[in-house]
């Protein structure tokens, strides 16, 4: 296997192109406008494939655009303003972290996007720099480019039709790093993504939460193909998706590998039949649908892939969900086959067998239908017979599902997307923007002392686990120390104030992670109460065991203090000749005593009293 991952990363302050703040629009959806969008020949004389294919669902775009976070920029009313040149220093100061030689002059070039996320129908974007490297506990990686670009729009909705966006995230800058594809592990790749991820937020000049980061996957096999899987956005998801789509390129060649066997040096015929008379008094709600609103239902035979269609390739996902894909992306909502259940739909054995007829199925056959406007079933016919007809594994972008696999969007995109900014000069990159670049990386290199030796004192699983906190805590400028994060800060802060070290890392990483999974409140957990909380463990109001439940009595009221918290859910604890009279009052040994007072008690304090008792 080979895998290579670029980051695309967000970069605090204003849009790339504009002055605009991005933020949250809160619902509030400002000007609506609509837009078409169709494929052009770029300067080479080509048609971008992954722009053809959009050109086919001919989709109508609906725009929302916020007035508190977007402007005429967004809605390509006016032309780009200049760079912003804090987004372009924070990307130089990236380049120098990572050994990049900075582009001595920056062109800004349009990628032609034509899905309705760029309402001008293409990204901006420009290399800022070339090679370089990063060091991952798996070794040296090396790095192809370092970019700056657009962040696209929020999609609100997507149908076979028409789409919706949302203008607040376009235009926030971006990122992107490209590594080379020499990873050979999707745990190398998961380390390479966090070390990347890791390094970017030290500097203090990109966003933290979710969404603000995101991993695209490049992976091939022997004999495969190089597929990008986009929008990984989980970190612990790399590994798994890159395992599941090197297993789903092995199994997609064994399919391949059959049906070309099968065929031959014979090709699926590109021929489809008209069966909406077959299906005209139909049962299925799918179809009867379809043909009550002007549509047709058209099929094919597929020569020689009886049973292929049904053969898993993935969890949850067979080559028919693969081929069922391609009619979708062009604007079908999907591709019905014959390794199906099709009782499921409604059809009656008559309509199946009739159809079988008037494709001329043999036993060796299998088939395929789509329903909907008639040019879209051709064009999504055209795409299946294509697919099938490609005996191995295409090269093709495709979307990262939840669950680890994913799914087909478009070819991969080649050179005729790419064409010159007109709007915009080239920028010189000066001796003077390269100095501070370079003095933010040593200032960014002298924090990365700092916080190893912060972090020194607890364990190596924590100190990764608090470098790379998930962003659950807001930003505190009161917190100087380490400025690259508010978990590193509030650690800090506390720990210098006396709080066990062990105790404040596993709170802000796994005890914040627990409440938040359980939907609890955690915005109510601002730096003060937590450090009142840190606080109060250290005056032995409550026992480290309790400062869970202490953190969630906290959360469901934000004018709860820590001691009131112990005080009402009888968590005060107890220590010193209290604990001591407690064990010889009611006769305990230590097993006895954890199990009753578990949360009150400190089992090193415990255990010292009772080696002393023997």
């Amino acid at each position: 296997m080979k895998c290579g991952i670029e980051i695309h990363q967000r970069i605090f302050g204003k849009k790339l192109f504009c002055g605009c703040l991005p933020r949250e629009s809160e619902g509030q959806q400002g000007a609506q406008f609509s837009r078409k969008q169709h494929a052009v020949l770029s300067e080479l004389g080509e048609i971008d494939a992954a722009s053809r294919l959009e050109a086919i669902r001919s989709r109508e775009f609906q725009y929302s655009a916020p007035r508190e976070c977007s402007c005429l920029v967004e809605a390509d009313e006016e032309p780009p303003h200049m760079m912003n040149r804090e987004a372009l220093h924070a990307v130089l100061v990236f380049c120098t972290l990572l050994h990049s030689k900075p582009v001595d002059r920056l062109h800004v070039m349009r990628k032609h996007v034509i899905d309705g996320s760029n309402t001008s129908g293409f990204q901006r974007t420009a290399v800022a720099g070339l090679g370089g490297a990063v060091e991952t506990p798996s070794g040296k990686l090396e790095i192809q480019s370092i970019c700056i670009e657009e962040e696209s729009a929020g999609i609100i909705e997507g149908r076979e039709s028409r789409a919706a966006y949302d203008l607040g995230r376009l235009g926030i800058p971006l990122v992107e790093i490209a590594t080379a594809p020499d990873l050979k592990s999707g745990k190398e790749a998961e380390q390479a993504a966090l070390a990347i991820g890791t390094l970017l937020r030290k500097t203090g000049l990109v966003q933290r939460g979710i969404g603000t980061i995101r991993q695209d996957l490049n992976v091939s096999i022997p004999e495969g193909a190089r597929v990008e899987i986009k929008g990984v956005q989980a970190l612990d998801m790399v590994e798994k998706t890159i395992g599941i789509e090197v297993e789903r390129q092995k199994r997609v060649l064994e399919i391949s590998g059959e049906a070309k066997r099968r065929l031959g040096n014979k090709e699926i015929a590109l021929v489809f039949v008209d069966l909406t008379d077959v299906f005209s008094g139909t049962k299925s709600q799918l179809v009867s649908k379809s043909i009550k609103n002007g549509g047709k239902v058209l099929g094919m035979k597929l020569d020689g892939h009886s049973a292929l269609l049904g053969k898993e390739i993935a969890p949850n996902r067979r080559f028919g969900t693969e081929l069922s894909d391609y009619a979708r992306a062009a604007g079908i909502s999907g591709l019905i086959h014959s390794d199906e259940d099709l009782a499921k739909y409604g059809f009656s054995d008559d309509e199946i067998a009739e159809a079988k007829v008037a494709l001329g199925v043999g036993a060796s056959d299998a088939f395929a239908m789509v329903a909907g406007e008639h040019r879209k079933c051709q064009s999504a016919l055209s795409e299946v017979t294509c697919r099938a007809n490609y005996f191995g594994v295409p090269e093709e972008t495709r979307k990262a599902n939840p669950d680890g696999t994913s799914s087909y969007l478009r070819p991969l995109p080649g050179k005729a997307r790419l064409y010159p900014e007109t709007d915009l000069p080239p920028i010189e990159i000066t001796k003077e923007m390269l100095a501070e670049a370079a003095k933010a990386a040593a200032a960014t290199r002298k924090m990365e002392e700092k916080q190893e030796e912060l972090l020194s004192n607890v364990n190596d699983e924590l100190a990764s686990q608090l470098a790379s906190a998930k962003g659950l805590l807001s930003h505190n400028p009161s917190f100087k120390l380490i400025a690259q994060t508010p978990e590193l800060s509030l650690f800090a802060q506390a720990t210098k104030e006396g709080t066990d070290a062990k105790l404040v890392a596993s709170t802000l990483t796994n005890t914040l992670q627990s409440l938040k999974r359980e939907e609890e409140n955690v915005k109510a957990l601002d730096e003060p109460r937590l450090l009142s909380a840190f606080a109060a463990a250290r005056k032995n109001i409550f026992a480290k065991s309790a400062m869970a439940m202490i953190l969630r009595a906290m959360c469901r009221n934000p004018a709860l203090g820590p001691e009131d918290a112990a005080r009402e859910l009888n968590l005060e604890k107890i220590t010193g000749k209290a604990l001591e009279k407690l064990i010889s009052d009611e006769k305990l040994d230590l097993k006895g005593l954890m199990a009753a007072y578990r949360l009150r008690v400190d089992a090193t304090e415990a255990q010292e009293i009772f080696k002393r008792k023997n």
